[in-house]
């Protein structure tokens, strides 16, 4: 009987391992290096700020949904710039959330180049609501009342944490851009010892990022980049193109996975400027994986706050080609 129940946390704890040791994904990724990368912080000469929303796998019970909001800021005083991000992601009973502080040091390379590292030091935590477990011998009764029938399985909240580091670096020339960081995810690891409890474990993952921007005319832009994720146990592949027109309007697509095994989605993407500082934009992601019967797709939301001038006694990197929409 201790065998099965033990097969059966193992299979609660599972899923949320597997997803532990993966950084949340935002199709929007190229709108907010910093999302991925802490090196970006105060590399566009200007306060920056963003707030995304994902609901993933639309329709299928226990989805992910994922939320951050971030800023940063150049620091002349400091040769750098400084950033936050508070992170909240959630997978069916299981809960991650994440507040991290970055600095970045800024070296001018030659008259045009720009060469960032960024480290960021903060605190994750993780919880598991066990009252909305259920298990084949536990006894819940229409009023509220449960119990599991299994000392394994906690009754109610249980949270672990730890500390969090991230490192990075990015650079930046005319129209190239290509940055790469560690992103420290985590995974809950089972304390047999002591019911319900558990500890929060390190699962490095690496990620990098390139983007060129193309002047097609004028008032039109043409921006290809690439997102790479990977770890020892698996990589994932996105790349994108974005149409900008005149500043004011963009559209373009993104597809994730390229290996047939990883094939995930095909992103369709838009956004306007609702004022001269504030940018929103929409993602729809069109299933390709094997749980396209499953699922009516995953949409994400994003508006930015971008001030538009140099901050105290900052100045801006040496060439800006889109003041308006830095990171396309």
């Amino acid at each position: 009987m201790r065998r099965r129940r033990y097969f059966w946390f193992l299979l609660l704890i599972a899923p949320c391992a597997a997803w532990g040791q993966q950084l949340p994904q935002y199709s929007l990724y190229m709108l907010n290096p910093y999302a991925y990368n802490p090196a970006y912080a105060g590399t566009a000469g200007t306060l920056l700020a963003h707030g995304a929303y994902r609901q993933q796998w639309s329709g299928l019970a226990g989805a992910p949904e994922s939320q951050y909001l971030d800023a940063h800021v150049p620091m002349a005083f400091l040769r750098g710039g400084a950033g936050i991000r508070l992170e909240n992601d959630k997978i069916g009973v299981h809960r991650t959330t994440r507040a991290v502080l970055h600095y970045a040091y800024h070296l001018d390379i030659g008259r045009t180049g720009l060469l960032s590292v960024g480290v960021g030091a903060g605190y994750v935590q993780y919880a598991l609501d066990g009252d909305k477990v259920r298990t084949p011998d536990g006894v819940y009764e229409p009023g509220g009342s449960f119990t599991h029938n299994d000392p394994l399985f906690p009754e109610g909240k249980v949270v672990g944490g730890a500390p969090s580091v991230e490192m990075g670096i990015f650079f930046r020339q005319q129209q190239f851009e290509l940055g790469a960081a560690l992103m420290p995810a985590y995974a809950p690891v089972l304390s047999i010892t002591d019911q319900g409890r558990f500890r929060v474990r390190l699962v490095p993952q690496y990620v990098g990022t390139g983007a060129y921007r193309i002047s097609v005319s004028n008032q039109l832009t043409f921006v290809p980049s690439f997102l790479l994720k990977f770890d020892p146990a698996a990589t994932q592949v996105e790349i994108s193109g974005v149409f900008r027109w005149r500043e004011n309007t963009f559209a373009g697509s993104s597809f994730r996975g390229l290996a047939s095994a990883a094939r995930d989605a095909l992103a369709l993407f838009g956004g306007f400027r609702i004022t001269e500082k504030i940018l929103f934009a929409y993602s729809y992601d069109i299933p390709l994986s094997s749980l396209a019967n499953a699922h009516r797709g995953s949409h994400e939301l994003l508006i930015r706050y971008d001030l538009g001038k140099p901050v105290g006694a900052g100045r801006l990197p040496p060439v800006i080609y889109n003041p308006r929409f830095p990171g396309i």
